[in-house]
């Protein structure tokens, strides 16, 4: 599994925004095996959610909340809402969008809501999610 995370962190390299959409599938990893993602309608990346930096999240689809393949853990306070394309993490609100990868495919990702920019997800010393908007903007998938 990790080698697949490394193929598709590489394939995801730079990002440049359309719509998300949603479906489950599921999700062979370390992550919970009885537990299924929610797709991302017209992404070529499936489940996965990527950040400014090509780490990989994904939402599960129970709960609408993060999981991070990183850490390997879910945020419960890092959920989608009902509407299934917005999140909300704090006071930071952010949206899936599809985007133009480095390939010229479109995939998920994560931007801030009021300036469509590319935000950032890093974990602090107590493995906590910490969110920074870059100035990153991403193009459009056409």
């Amino acid at each position: 599994m990790a080698s697949k995370i490394g193929f598709a962190t590489l394939v995801l390299a730079a990002l440049a925004g359309c719509g998300g959409g949603s479906a489950s599938v599921s999700v062979d990893g370390p992550e919970p095996s009885r537990r299924t993602f929610i797709f991302w309608s017209g992404s070529s990346s499936g489940e996965r959610v990527v950040d400014v930096n090509n780490d990989a999240f994904a939402f599960f689809s129970d709960t609408g909340c993060l999981y991070n393949f990183q850490t390997g853990r879910e945020n419960q306070g890092f959920c989608l809402n009902a509407g299934g394309d917005r999140v909300r993490y704090g006071v930071l609100a952010m949206r899936i969008v599809n985007v133009t990868s480095a390939a010229g495919t479109c995939i998920a990702a994560l931007v801030e809501e009021s300036t469509a920019q590319f935000v950032d997800i890093a974990t602090d010393a107590f493995d906590r999610e910490v969110v920074a908007v870059t100035a990153l903007r991403p193009s459009p998938c056409f």
